[in-house]
């Protein structure tokens, strides 16, 4: 039950009531008059009750004091869980600085001003400002971050930009990493050796830096925690450990290295404090390994003596910074050409993802793995040949009429082509029952075919099929009326010519049968040439020969 009381003679009264929770609390009634106090206090004690009961939601009445709060104030709440998770100082100074952008841009005041629309013209006027899409979909990002936390700490009910989608970065890629290729590696890790302190680091641990972070793919966070603990040269396989709390994906990582390089670290480390950081990596590590590319870029135009070379070598973007295709190279291209080099050498897109430690593949492979000219070249290894086919006596060329392919002037074989249609399988079983029996070979029967008993033309003579048309003039009406093309005359010469390379491709020699005329029928069959008249020529050469036969048998 509430009660009420003075601490001070001429104050205002207090209420001391217990919640819901049973938890006790002292609120000020704001007034002298007695009366006033107990009116509120009653209020007090049946709300109490409601709630308790259920019938006043407790999470609608939290949620109206976090949305009467400043939204500065969830601001630095949120800032503070993120120092709690040891994210690091750099990072948190950048989440703000975004976050703020935003907030100021759509003047939002409250949680309840924070909707989908002022946060989209918020970032609508932040790309208006010449920003990059790859720059605003970081500002998204942080953003969302955001009201994730305030919904997992209950301060919101929904997220209200949960669906706010990010723009495509790949069609506004201004700052573009490339991997180094293995012979800018090998000239910068000699500069790094042959070169001075900078930045607060000598040159040997430079040239040592380079190569643990393209032996390994570590992170610069991750690089400055290694201790000389870290590292197990004598393991099979050597490897390199970095703890849970420097690692991005906050888990112990535990790296394979190559044995060369373990053997190399092994001497390196000798003599190291074993209680501090092995790596005294300055801030700014883009500008270390710059410092490091322009005098390798030195010596190597210095290395020729010929003016005109060198002339040529001072136009090349070998060794550049930024290359001429706007390719930029920092510390992070040595985590880029690590992941690159593991798809190169055949690494299956599971190995590669678990070396780079990504939690997706597509990050793996869309992103960090750069496909080389000579990748590509290589990748055409296990295309089969391409054999040149040129026109000679074994192939023939086959016109697009729609029997066997659809472009013209294919270059084909055709005996790898068997008949498609009935009428081909008819013809195909006439030539196999023909070839059985005795007849005259081709130069026997060309007197009768160039000049038939009867005075009647060649294209006057018809299939046993056939039946005349009266609507098509000079033509034959066959089982498919596609094949209504008139007949071209033939002459001894023009066989002669069609049938004796025929012959000889097929490796046939003339003899006292009609196995060379049925070949000489399945290689003109496909010719574009004489295709029109094919068929005139199997009937004209059917009939000649059941005459001669009835003549053999008079």
């Amino acid at each position: 039950m509430a009660s009420i009381f003075k601490r001070k003679r001429k104050g205002p009264y207090l209420i001391a009531y217990f919640d819901h929770k049973g938890l006790r609390h002292e609120k000020s009634a704001r007034t002298t008059d007695k009366a006033t106090a107990e009116r509120i206090a009653s209020k007090l004690e049946s709300d109490v009750a409601l709630r308790r009961e259920g019938i006043i939601d407790v999470t609608a009445d939290r949620l109206a004091v976090e949305r009467r709060r400043p939204f500065a104030e969830h601001v630095e709440d949120f800032l503070a869980n993120l120092r709690a998770k040891n994210v690091t100082e750099k990072q948190i100074k950048l989440i703000k600085s975004r976050v703020n952008r935003i907030i100021e841009n759509a003047g939002i005041e409250s949680l309840k001003m924070l909707t989908p629309h002022r946060i989209q013209t918020a970032i609508g006027e932040i790309r208006s400002a010449g920003v990059s899409a790859q720059t605003c979909t970081h500002f998204v990002r942080a953003i969302k971050k955001f009201t994730r936390w305030l919904l997992r700490d209950g301060r919101i009910s929904t997220d209200p930009i949960l669906h706010l989608k990010t723009e495509n970065a790949e069609k506004d890629r201004r700052y573009v990493r490339r991997a180094l290729t293995d012979e800018v590696f090998s000239r910068l890790v000699q500069a790094a050796q042959r070169g001075p302190l900078r930045l607060g680091i000598s040159g040997a641990d430079r040239a040592v830096v380079y190569q643990i972070a393209a032996g390994t793919g570590l992170r610069v966070v991750e690089l400055k925690s290694l201790m000389p603990s870290s590292f197990d040269p004598d393991a099979n396989p050597p490897t390199i450990t970095v703890e849970a709390a420097y690692s991005k994906r906050r888990r112990r990582d535990t790296q394979p290295i190559r044995p060369d390089l373990a053997e190399h670290l092994k001497t390196w480390l000798q003599g190291k404090a074993i209680a501090e950081p092995v790596l005294a990596l300055p801030d700014k590590t883009a500008r270390m390994i710059h410092l490091d590319l322009r005098p390798a870029r030195a010596a190597w135009i210095k290395e020729t003596t010929d003016r005109k070379e060198r002339r040529s070598r001072r136009k090349l973007d070998f060794l550049k910074t930024v290359n001429d295709s706007g390719g930029v190279c920092d510390f992070h291209s040595l985590r880029h050409g690590y992941i690159s080099d593991l798809i190169a050498g055949g690494a299956s897109v599971k190995a590669a993802q678990e070396l780079a430690r990504h939690s997706s593949p597509t990050l793996t492979i869309g992103r960090y793995a750069h496909t080389r000219l000579h990748d590509l070249t290589r990748a055409l290894d296990a295309l089969p040949p391409v054999n040149v086919i040129e026109k000679n006596e074994d192939f023939v060329e086959v016109r697009a009429n729609g029997t066997y392919n659809d472009r013209p002037n294919m270059i084909v074989n055709s005996s790898n082509y068997p008949p498609q249609n009935p009428q081909q399988l008819r013809r195909v079983s006439e030539q196999k029952r023909a070839s059985q029996c005795e007849n005259p070979t081709l130069k026997d029967v060309l007197p009768a075919l160039v000049q038939p008993r009867s005075s009647a033309r060649v294209s006057d003579v018809m299939r046993n099929e056939t039946t005349p048309c009266n609507k098509a003039t000079g033509r034959t009406r066959t089982d498919n009326l596609r094949f209504t093309k008139p007949h071209s005359r033939l002459c001894k010469s023009t066989l002669l010519r069609i049938y004796e390379p025929a012959a000889e491709c097929r490796g046939a020699v003339p003899a006292r049968s009609q196995e060379p005329l049925v070949q000489f029928l399945s290689l003109a069959r496909t010719w574009p040439r004489i295709q029109p008249v094919v068929r005139s020529v199997r009937l004209i050469i059917a009939r000649t020969t059941t005459c001669l036969r009835r003549d053999a048998s008079t």
